[in-house]
């Protein structure tokens, strides 16, 4: 499973440069990247789970980067505090922040700085059990090998990248169980997706890696603007 990092800058060279830096290191990936902070705390109060790593300049407008990790305290694994003047980082020992990571930034900085997170984080396997067509029965399904549930009369259909499960259960229930995660959503009153599986979005059409094309239900149109807005256009912020 990835660690999912969110980058928060008012330079928009210095986003670039570390979505570049984070897109080429294996097990990293840019879950958003923001020149406003304050939009970024918002967003971050908004997660279900902690982002696992979080790069936050110093000297913002409006909010400094001390200001928004106190703010956001609990929505983040790891702090990485970045800033082109040295005297900061021991305020940044006194945040707890993992490493301080000086301008101007060189890949061998951000790969020592990185290298030093990855070496304290302790994967941890999300999963689910379902249980099978007998009483006795049930299977651990990882969340990232899950691909859509769908509600089907008392039971789901459970569409895996291996195969599809069809357990006894109820949609809201396994909601209630997922979304603590961030990493499920429910598209339709029958329909919950995983958000990584998604390959293809055509306004409220959503095409997943199993080839299945469902649509956003009106219901559910507002949340999936707001996760599209939040996680989808600020990846490619310019």
């Amino acid at each position: 499973m990835p660690y999912f990092c969110i980058i928060i800058d008012d330079d928009i060279n210095v986003i670039e440069q570390l979505t570049e830096y984070i897109e080429r290191s294996p097990g990293l990936e840019l879950m958003g990247a923001y020149t406003d902070p304050q939009i970024a705390a918002d967003h971050l109060l908004s997660l279900n789970r902690p982002v696992d790593i979080l790069f936050t300049d110093v000297e913002m407008p409006h909010l400094s980067g001390f200001e928004l990790a106190q703010q956001t305290a609990g929505k983040y694994n790891n702090l990485i505090l970045v800033s082109g003047h040295m005297h900061y980082s021991l305020e940044a020992f006194f945040l707890q922040a993992k490493h301080f990571l000086d301008k101007p930034i060189s890949p061998k900085k951000f790969d020592r700085v990185i290298n030093h997170v990855l070496s304290t984080m302790v994967p941890v396997e999300n999963f689910m059990m379902i249980r099978l067509s007998g009483k006795n029965q049930a299977m651990k399904v990882l969340h990232n090998d899950i691909i859509a549930i769908e509600s089907w009369a008392n039971y789901l259909k459970v569409y895996t990248t291996s195969k599809t499960y069809v357990p006894y259960g109820s949609l809201s229930e396994v909601m209630e169980e997922l979304a603590p995660t961030g990493q499920f959503m429910r598209i339709r009153r029958s329909y919950i997706i995983n958000t990584q599986a998604i390959e293809l979005i055509n306004r409220y059409q959503i095409t997943l890696k199993n080839g299945i094309a469902v649509s956003v239900g009106e219901t559910y149109q507002k949340d999936f603007d707001a996760y599209f807005e939040a996680n989808i256009k600020r990846r490619k912020l310019k």
